[in-house]
């Protein structure tokens, strides 16, 4: 919607097409944010850890699921900075002296704001 305003408002002055990106770009960074960037963030670290899945590892981690496993999951619940933190902190958990055993993933609930 944003997007189509800022076109329109180019179009109305005429302006150059490089001088209406530009302000596109400006005027909708939170919006690019959202839409353009995290998704394709969030998709090359889910892919970097399906390669290292499918080619690296000896899948010998005694949690259930895997410790990549995890990190996928908490990557695609919770996002890329918190899915990366919660997997490296469950990596440092699993050691050949751990238990081990089934952990799942976080998932992301419906955030409410409680009104007092």
């Amino acid at each position: 919607m944003r997007l189509r305003a800022t076109l329109q408002r180019c179009s109305k002055r005429k302006s150059s097409p490089e001088i209406a990106l530009g302000s596109l770009c400006r005027n909708n960074a939170g919006y690019l944010k959202k839409t353009l960037f995290r998704p394709v963030l969030k998709g090359l670290c889910i892919r970097a850890i399906c390669f290292y899945q499918e080619h690296l590892s000896r899948k010998m981690c005694p949690y259930q699921p895997s410790c990549s496993e995890y990190t996928k999951r908490c990557i695609n619940n919770l996002g890329v900075v918190r899915g990366i933190l919660l997997g490296a902190w469950r990596i440092l958990r699993c050691n050949p002296f751990s238990k081990g055993g089934i952990d799942p993933a976080p998932e992301r609930y419906a955030r409410r704001k409680w009104l007092l």
